[in-house]
């Protein structure tokens, strides 16, 4: 399984709710699919009558399943993405800072589009390579370091050694025509600035991160 993205990756990244995100996931999905679904908060920001699908490499006991808390996750799957063989297709196919993580994103792309409604929405957040402080960091110090969460080094996640790829806002809208989807909206996400992120998603500079909503192309 060429894909499988680090599994110590779990214990790296503290889970939390992707309020910075939710305004790009359609209110009309009948059904989602999280791939690197954490502990599974973000079931708060999807419609509360749909069905939620997880997939999550780290088996969980905080896992937010419909049997703990209302409008939960109805399937919780341990594994990776390329052991998921359900039959099944989504509304929406959600995907937050994982793009990154793995060593073909063509093949999960791939995957999300085998598993995607022929009108649903795929909608991926990653990090900004080009982001400001990324940049001066580079030239100031005349150096690239990456840093090590798994180590406890807190840094700029952009920097972060278990990336395999980097992106840029422009990088992944040619990669999303390149492989059969249109981009149809893009939000600008920065922890400062998260009262504007329509009008950061004209920035090519400013966002620590995008997030992206997809679709097949017609």
């Amino acid at each position: 399984m060429k894909n499988l993205y680090l599994r110590k990756k779990v214990f790296m990244y503290r889970n939390k709710i992707r309020y910075d995100v939710a305004t790009l996931v359609p209110k009309d999905a009948k059904s989602v699919l999280e791939i690197g679904a954490g502990a599974g908060m973000n079931y708060v920001i999807y419609p509360q009558d749909s069905y939620k699908v997880a997939i999550e490499p780290e088996e969980r006991t905080d896992a937010q399943t419909i049997d703990k808390v209302p409008g939960g996750f109805n399937e919780y799957h341990h594994g990776f993405y390329e052991q998921y063989t359900e039959d099944r297709k989504f509304d929406l196919i959600v995907m937050c800072d994982v793009l990154e993580h793995v060593n073909d994103p063509v093949d999960l792309i791939t995957f999300c589009k085998n598993h995607l409604n022929p009108d649903g929405h795929i909608l991926v957040s990653l990090p900004n390579f080009i982001c400001i402080e990324n940049l001066l960091k580079i030239i100031i110090t005349r150096d690239f370091r990456y840093f090590k969460p798994d180590e406890g080094e807190h840094a700029l996640g952009v920097l972060d050694i278990n990336h395999k790829t980097f992106w840029t806002k422009k990088s992944f809208v040619r990669f999303a025509k390149e492989n059969g989807l249109e981009v149809e909206r893009i939000v600008g996400i920065r922890k400062q600035l998260k009262f504007m992120p329509n009008l950061l998603s004209h920035s090519y500079f400013i966002p620590f991160q995008y997030g992206f909503l997809t679709k097949l192309k017609k």
